[in-house]
């Protein structure tokens, strides 16, 4: 039998790995939770937390297994399973995730947390009967919590029923008016529901919050170019003025450009991040592997890219004007952070359209691109693409699109707005290229 006092201590400790972690402090809080398990093997909260941890820095293997090890100490421990669910649902094993939180509700039915995992796992399964009722069942239990609102909004978005979407975004709304998303993707039903002026109005009020929110400029300018506004929309979306092109030059401590993007290769295929099998609802890449994080495990030419990467945008962004109207324009960060991901496109792989929801800038980086993907193909095929909108958004008018080929050592960078896609190719080589977001430090 543990003594009392030990178990103060191990108390104490994991309180204080818990702030840690909450803090940021990954490393030191795993070295508490390592200690308060030397002591204790088998203690299912540090185990828990260990998870947690692994989850937040891309290791999704590493936070399966050590939550499952929490489970099989303490088979009751709701939240363990409940964080199991999140993490097999980002590991895109939906079936599971939804056994997983169907446990956690079995073990606390009052979780409204776990409750709405369970209905949003559904609908991401496309069991969307399944995954409204959980959900409605949520907005029944707690109709004043403007989430249940919001995630049952998203479920019938996603089922197609644009009109209940919309009703019950505007009961979120009601609720709280500055719920992360809300206006976003009331914009995002009311274009596909072809209200294109209550669209812009809910843009607009995304915007009046946050000027420069990615999503909310790119609905704003598709509303206008279907409300026949196209030159208000040509500012907010222009090509020539705001997509750079620039060769690099191999960074210090590499003999050419080709052993750089060698060495880049390699790191990407044994990255811990990597991943074959991604789920095209969490990722736009199609018909390839990424390696999802690569700034959580940073090699000595993934360290020289990120350099290269800031020498250029900070060169770029110096050039540009400054102008508080825009909303590109209106605030370039200072001090910046990059979140950056590596794709390895296999034939006929290509990027769904998308857009960038969490930076200013983004851009792409090749590293080899295949023989058969180069700048005099009339079919583009390997280029990419902007303009065009995805996430299932109609297009009434044709969009104003701009392709550019994709030629090996080349960066790209372009505000986070923009949509862009890849154009699927044929070859035995693989289409290789690092992207990367840039969004304001804290």
């Amino acid at each position: 039998m543990q003594k009392a006092g030990a178990s103060l201590e191990l108390a104490e400790m994991l309180r204080r790995g818990m702030a840690l972690q909450q803090a940021g402090r990954f490393g030191e809080a795993e070295a508490v939770y390592r200690q308060v398990l030397r002591a204790q093997p088998g203690q299912p909260q540090a185990l828990h937390f260990l998870g947690l941890i692994a989850k937040a820095l891309g290791r999704l293997a590493d936070a399966e297994s050590l939550i499952r090890q929490a489970i099989a100490a303490k088979p009751d421990y709701a939240e363990a399973w409940h964080n199991l669910g999140n993490t097999l649902r980002q590991m895109s094993r939906l079936e599971p995730a939804v056994e997983a939180f169907e446990t956690a509700v079995s073990l606390k039915p009052a979780s409204l947390e776990s409750r709405r995992g369970l209905g949003e796992t559904l609908i991401q399964a496309e069991r969307f009967g399944e995954g409204i009722a959980c959900l409605r069942r949520a907005v029944e239990l707690h109709p004043a919590t403007a989430l249940t609102h919001f995630a049952l909004a998203n479920g019938l978005q996603e089922a197609g029923d644009f009109a209940a979407a919309v009703k019950s975004y505007r009961a979120a709304e009601s609720i709280n008016p500055n719920l992360a998303g809300i206006h976003n993707n009331l914009a995002a039903a009311l274009i596909k529901l072809g209200d294109m002026e209550a669209a812009l109005a809910a843009a607009d009020a995304q915007l009046a919050r946050d000027p420069q929110n990615p999503p909310a400029v790119a609905y704003k300018a598709q509303a206008l170019e279907e409300l026949g506004r196209g030159a208000e929309a040509a500012e907010l979306v222009d090509f020539d003025r705001f997509v750079f092109r620039k060769h690099l030059e191999p960074p210090p401590g590499f003999a050419s450009l080709a052993d750089f993007n060698a060495a880049l290769e390699r790191d990407l295929r044994t990255h811990p991040t990597l991943v074959e099998t991604v789920d095209p609802k969490q990722r736009a890449i199609r018909g390839g592997a990424a390696a999802v994080a690569l700034h959580t495990a940073p090699t000595p030419a993934i360290a020289a890219m990120e350099a290269a990467f800031r020498q250029a945008i900070d060169t770029w962004a110096a050039s540009l004007p400054d102008d508080p109207n825009h909303p590109f324009l209106c605030r370039k960060p200072q001090a910046y952070r990059l979140n950056m991901w590596g794709n390895l496109l296999a034939s006929q792989g290509h990027q769904a359209a998308h857009i960038h929801n969490a930076g200013w800038v983004s851009g792409v980086y090749y590293v080899d691109i295949p023989e058969s993907v180069h700048g005099g193909d009339s079919g583009q095929a390997g280029w990419i693409e902007f303009g065009r909108p995805g996430y299932g958004l109609p297009s009434r008018k044709p969009p104003r699109l701009r392709a550019i080929a994709p030629e090996t050592g080349t960066m790209l960078l372009f505000p986070s707005y923009f949509w862009h896609r890849t154009i699927p190719f044929e070859d035995k080589a693989e289409r290789i290229s690092i992207a990367f977001d840039l969004s304001a430090a804290a």
